[in-house]
């Protein structure tokens, strides 16, 4: 029963140690991409409480090597579906923010108007291509050139994993408004482009 209370001990650390630095990081630092941001936060939250307990522990009896990894791996995998379910889709959930909207307009909007509201009010209020393009550099897959924006090796395997992923695991009775639906599946098939994207010449 002391090894789970001391496993459980190690874990909680673990979370309050990143939770710390997390805030530290948001507060007064900069950020490119929120999910990597918290996975060096989680990594500098070991830095700090496993070596200290490591050496503080060890020479009193305390955990195992097993139980020991067995505890920073859980504690780590806690942090990690936080970072991922807490800051990261908060930071681009569109289902959040028009609930959000819904809040802030007094709790009804019109359903003719939520399109508008989106192109107009979501993208510049959240600044929604500055970061999500911010985001695409600071991963490597893509590239800003003479005013263009070019996928790179990284990116175009990216791309192509997704839309393999898309066609073989996302639902193809998907039901959107009512209506049954297989085109989240592959969203560009059968779209005619409305906007000329050709990259300026010199």
């Amino acid at each position: 029963m002391r090894k789970w209370i001391e496993i459980a001990g190690v874990v909680a650390a673990l979370i309050v140690a990143f939770l710390v630095v997390n805030l530290i990081h948001f507060q007064f630092f900069r950020v490119y991409v929120v999910l990597y941001s918290c996975l060096l936060d989680a990594l500098i939250a070991s830095l700090i409480v496993l070596p200290a307990y490591w050496f503080l522990r060890r020479a009193k009896g305390g955990l195992a090597t097993t139980e020991f990894t067995l505890a920073a791996l859980v504690g780590n995998l806690a942090i990690i579906i936080y970072a991922i379910m807490g800051p990261t889709v908060i930071d681009r959930s569109l289902s959040i923010y028009i609930v959000e909207k819904l809040a802030d307009r007094g709790g009804h909007i019109s359903e003719a108007a939520l399109h508008d509201v989106f192109v107009k009010e979501y993208m510049p209020e959240y600044h929604l291509l500055d970061v999500r393009l911010t985001e695409q550099l600071s991963s490597g897959t893509a590239v800003i050139k003479d005013g263009c924006i070019i996928l790179t090796p990284r990116g175009a395997f990216i791309a192509n994993t997704m839309k393999v992923y898309r066609k073989l695991f996302l639902p193809k009775k998907r039901v959107l408004m009512g209506q049954v639906t297989d085109e989240l599946t592959d969203p560009f098939r059968n779209r005619t482009p409305q906007v000329d994207v050709t990259c300026p010449t010199k």
